[in-house]
């Protein structure tokens, strides 16, 4: 989405206190971007307005989104860079749907300000990690910076900060679960984009999606809870919202009950969610 010459301007937001860097990424990510971004933001708002059925929420997309992916880029600069809050003082809503600390599956979507989950659940006496997929290829060095960025923050905070997709993958999970640990999932990964074999075809926004259900079939065999959550940054302030437990008997029904909530958190904040532009890949068309 950005381009080199934007990381000049993260640099800077980095560096100005949370609300007044906030604005200025506000103000300057459209200049920067131009031409290139308007028509981001226009594909992405007619998407949202099509699979919502809601053309408000269009133009909310098509207003804030490109500045919502740019906040979610600044917000992983300040955590890296330890200057402002920590994450882990992220104010905290749905408190009382938080297990107890121990093996625990904490589930979201691809949103902005989503990186706060990981000091906050350390904060609360989880040790959490996730799992990192291979960069894609061609990969530009703004997304290279960025990664890297998101990585040396986590490295510093956490005691296994991934778990790498790939042969084996499940065998580690297991050990990091049965050892106690917490593993964060963002379900909205298409399928070219990682490829874990363990999926189940699922409704979402009407249409179809293949899902990975591997590590809900982990949380179920071991009796562990499945919380979703979702998270915002608004005038240089974190927060981290839990929602109800997910609960089933089967890993496609529990992977069903997140899909719920979190339909619910992307209509709330449309603007919010990364995947308006590959809708394609995440999701079957819709039936004519």
């Amino acid at each position: 989405m950005f381009r080199d010459r934007d990381l000049a301007l993260r640099a800077l937001g980095t560096l100005l206190p949370g609300a007044a860097g906030e604005r200025l990424s506000d103000h300057l990510t459209g200049v920067l971007g131009g031409a290139r971004a308007r028509h981001a933001a226009a594909i992405a708002g007619a998407a949202a307005a099509e699979l919502l059925g809601d053309p408000s929420a269009g133009t909310e997309v098509a207003r804030r989104w490109v500045a919502a992916l740019a906040l979610d880029d600044l917000d992983a600069c300040r955590a890296w860079a330890h200057l402002g809050p920590a994450c882990g003082d992220a104010a905290i809503e749905g408190r009382r749907h938080v297990p107890a600390p121990g093996p625990a599956v904490f589930a979201s979507f691809h949103l902005s300000g989503g990186l706060a989950i990981f000091e906050v659940l350390r904060e609360q006496g989880f040790s959490p990690t996730f799992l990192l997929a291979p960069a894609p290829a061609h990969e530009g060095r703004y997304a290279r910076v960025l990664r890297a960025v998101r990585l040396g923050h986590l490295a510093r905070v956490l005691a296994r900060p991934f778990i790498e997709t790939g042969p084996g993958v499940r065998h580690e999970l297991e050990r990091h679960l049965d050892a106690g640990g917490t593993v964060v999932a963002l379900l909205d990964v298409p399928e070219d984009a990682v490829r874990l074999r363990d999926r189940a075809t699922v409704p979402l926004f009407g249409r179809t999606a293949s899902l990975p259900v591997g590590l809900l079939r982990l949380a179920l065999a071991r009796g562990l809870p499945v919380v979703p959550f979702d998270a915002r940054v608004a005038q240089g302030r974190r927060t981290v919202r839990f929602h109800p437990q997910a609960t089933a008997s089967e890993p496609a029904d529990v992977l069903r009950a997140l899909l719920g909530t979190m339909e619910g958190v992307v209509r709330e904040r449309p603007w919010d969610w990364h995947a308006w532009l590959e809708l394609d890949a995440l999701l079957a068309p819709r039936d004519r």
